[in-house]
């Protein structure tokens, strides 16, 4: 009993205090491709969210955007007469931790989290948005150091097996030599 008594009271101080929080709603919307994932779907403001960008196979993320909604004033549609309040879109930055892996400081407001995924191009290992010898001489040294640095690992699966070997060196030089991935 007196161990309820003492966690009431710290949760009543606690509230005294202003320590509770308001959080507001992480809002993912749908995308074709691939989806986001995040650590929390609500937030209080100042809090780090964590988002995981999963694209389909084949695909890789060409924008991400996180939109913070605020309401101004302005003229609606429904009192075209008058101000009303209506809402706003702020950009917030986000951090790129790794490949797949974005954060962003949560502002005082919900935000609309949107991604779009590209097809990746096959064959551009290097990342330079064309296939050409570069790529096989990157593919060559991805297979001996497995130094990742600068690598397209989904573009240098060349015959989509679902690992990178020197089959895929074979058919990159293929398509080098046909124009075509048959």
């Amino acid at each position: 009993m007196k161990r309820i008594f003492i966690s009431m009271l710290i949760v009543c101080a606690s509230w005294v205090a202003g320590v509770a929080q308001v959080s507001y709603p992480v809002q993912l919307l749908t995308s074709e491709n691939g989806y986001v994932m995040s650590d929390r779907m609500w937030a209080s403001e100042g809090e780090t969210v964590t988002l995981t960008l999963v694209p389909d196979p084949y695909y890789a993320m060409c924008q991400l955007a996180v939109q913070s909604e605020i309401m101004g004033e302005g003229f609606s549609d429904d009192e075209p007469w008058g101000p009303a309040m209506v809402p706003a879109y702020i950009m917030v930055p986000t951090t790129k931790v790794s490949e797949n892996i974005y954060t962003f400081v949560m502002p005082a407001s919900k935000v609309k989290v949107m991604a779009e995924f590209a097809p990746v191009l096959m064959g551009d290992v290097d990342n330079n948005g064309d296939v050409s010898i570069a790529d096989v001489t990157a593919l060559i040294d991805y297979l001996l150091s497995g130094d990742t640095t600068g690598i397209n690992l989904t573009a240098a699966d060349c015959n989509r097996d679902g690992s990178i070997t020197i089959g895929d060196v074979t058919a990159l030089i293929d398509y080098l030599l046909s124009g075509n991935w048959e």
